[in-house]
């Protein structure tokens, strides 16, 4: 009897500590996520290739396919151009064991062809896996919000 009352005891104490430990990652994983559209605008290549998984590739809001290599490419230091103002909201993270999904809004603040300001949104959809401890992103897909 003594046993099993220690067995449970144990059992009680190690839920809150899972528990815990999942929203640590759920944390983790969307702040990573964010850091990484961030580091984006700001082109900073070498922050975004720590964060890339070997085999990552993207979906472009228009549809097109690249290579992590094409990505990398894009924000090459010579590309570097001003990002307009940019909002992140709605970020979801989803963390499984070594696999972690997040979506987040992305939206953008710019002149409109009639000098007025527009917002153009976008939803983000990450897959990540965690290497070493960290998240590195497998994939990213970006989806244009009509509206």
């Amino acid at each position: 009897m003594r046993v099993f009352l220690g067995i449970a005891a144990a059992s009680l104490v190690s839920v809150p500590a899972a528990a815990q430990s999942v929203e640590v990652d759920i944390q983790k994983l969307g702040q990573r996520a964010e850091a990484f559209v961030r580091v984006r605008n700001q082109f900073d290549q070498a922050a975004m290739i720590a964060m890339m998984a070997p085999e990552y590739q993207e979906v472009s809001p228009v549809g097109e396919v690249d290579s992590r290599e094409r990505v990398i490419g894009f924000y090459a230091a010579d590309k570097k151009s001003a990002a307009p103002p940019m909002t992140i909201t709605e970020t979801v993270a989803r963390p499984a064991g070594t696999i972690g999904v997040v979506t987040m809004r992305i939206a953008y603040t710019m002149p409109g062809k009639d000098g007025q300001i527009q917002t153009r949104a976008l939803r983000a959809g990450f897959v990540a896996r965690r290497i070493k401890g960290d998240w590195q992103f497998l994939s990213l897909q970006f989806t244009p919000i009509r509206g």
